[in-house]
């Protein structure tokens, strides 16, 4: 049987914001990356997301970012590595203090946007991520982009790491995600973005934008909740999982 967990970005609004149609999200996923206020989110709905994540039994994330409101944190910025690591250290610290007094354990660790693509490609700013990540709690999870860059260095530093594929995002040859500002680079429709989920899951390879296929581990499985049909994604994701003796679970700590 094939094991899968699947995750999903939240809090990443401000106040009440989505907050309705997260906590139908949440019955459907098994772990949940939670915005730690530098790129999204507010203590606010921080807390409102790991009270939901914590009912539904979902394992919970800190997703740390570039501190860029404006731009989603979807831009790069200048930093240096000692400037990442801090960054990601006091963002995964207040998540995990925040989840404590809540009554739960922060799970695992899955950085977003521009840094979460650049510390795939650059083993110097991975390295900052992953001496940030094992400082705070070498027991942590680190969710990489599958085949990167993150993914080497957690394993060299002994972390345990879930290499993570996308089922709405397309794919460069090289294994990295399409930019968002090319055409093509967001899945709409729900047939392609099954096609790929079945692909990757069950075959463990990915149909590029060039129309070759390679190789990927499946892990972990990010989807999006702005989606317009997340819900109904989730549920036929979920009957075909049945159907295909893929279990959907979250990651256990080894």
């Amino acid at each position: 049987m094939i094991h899968l967990d699947i995750n999903c970005d939240m809090a990443e609004g401000f106040s009440r914001g989505r907050q309705s149609e997260d906590l139908g999200i949440m019955k459907w996923i098994t772990s949940v990356n939670v915005a730690c206020g530098m790129h999204a989110g507010d203590p606010h709905l921080i807390c409102r997301t790991i009270e939901a994540a914590l009912k539904h039994d979902v394992k919970i994330g800190a997703h740390p970012g570039y501190p860029d409101v404006q731009g989603f944190g979807r831009r790069s910025m200048n930093l240096s590595v000692n400037e990442v690591y801090e960054l990601v250290l006091y963002q995964v610290a207040a998540l995990s203090g925040m989840t404590r007094a809540l009554g739960g354990e922060l799970h695992h660790v899955k950085l977003h946007g521009a840094l979460y693509n650049e510390a795939a490609e650059r083993p110097e700013l991975a390295e900052a991520v992953v001496q940030a990540v094992a400082d705070i709690d070498e027991e942590l999870i680190l969710y990489a982009l599958s085949g990167s860059k993150l993914v080497e260095a957690g394993l060299e530093h002994g972390l345990q790491v879930a290499e993570e594929v996308f089922a709405e995002r397309a794919y460069l040859p090289n294994g990295r995600l399409a930019p968002r500002e090319l055409e093509g680079s967001v899945l709409i429709s729900k047939e392609e973005r099954m096609e790929q989920t079945r692909q990757l899951v069950l075959k463990q390879r990915v149909k590029t934008v060039n129309g070759q296929h390679i190789d990927l581990a499946a892990d972990t499985l990010c989807v999006h909740h702005e989606s317009h049909d997340i819900l109904q994604f989730l549920g036929e994701l979920h009957k075909w999982a049945k159907q295909n003796d893929v279990k959907i679970e979250p990651i256990s700590a080894r």
